[in-house]
Parts: C-alpha cells; structure tokens; sequence
C-alpha cells in the first residue's frame, strides 16, 4: 500500500512566515503519474478540471482508488512537497 504525503507551506503575502499542514491520503497498491507535456493524457484529464488553471499544475497522481491529486508548481506564497510513502513509512518517491 502507498501513502501520498502533501507538505503544503502558505502565507498572505510575501513579508508573512509560511503556515505549514500536512496531509496524507492512501493511494491503494498502486498509482500512476501523468507529467505535463508528456503525455495527451494530462491534457484530458485536465479538460475534466475547467475550474483548475492547468500552468499551475505540472503533473496528476492517479490513485489505484480512483482519486486523482494534482501537483502543483511552487510560487511566493505557496509551497507543497509531495512524496509517496510505503507501508513501513519510508519515501519511496518524492514528486
């Protein structure tokens, strides 16, 4: 089983200090990563998102559960690290 840890960092603007949640979702015995500009699926997948600005997001993780969690580029006032976690708690990959 795999684990999908979000580490997302926000602040008001660019003087504030970074708030900080962390946020873990089980993505089942397998999963699939489609990377922007590398594949013609990311762009249908993304035609399903209208409400997502799809420069902001640079690739989706398809869970085995059928939840789809994009991965968003950092900016000034936001910042996520994403890895994928085994069962014992170890980074298998980091995104």
């Amino acid at each position: 089983m795999y684990t999908l840890r979000i580490i997302e960092e926000t602040r008001e603007d660019e003087k504030s200090p970074f708030e900080q949640v962390i946020e873990n979702f089980e993505l089942g015995s397998s999963y699939s990563i489609i990377r922007k500009g590398f594949s013609h699926e990311f762009d249908e997948i993304m035609k399903e998102w209208s409400g997502v600005l799809s420069e902001n997001v640079i690739a989706i993780l398809k869970a085995e559960n059928g939840k789809e969690f994009h991965i968003i580029k950092n900016n000034e006032l936001r910042n996520y690290a994403y890895f994928v976690m085994t069962d014992s708690g170890k980074t298998l990959e980091r995104l």
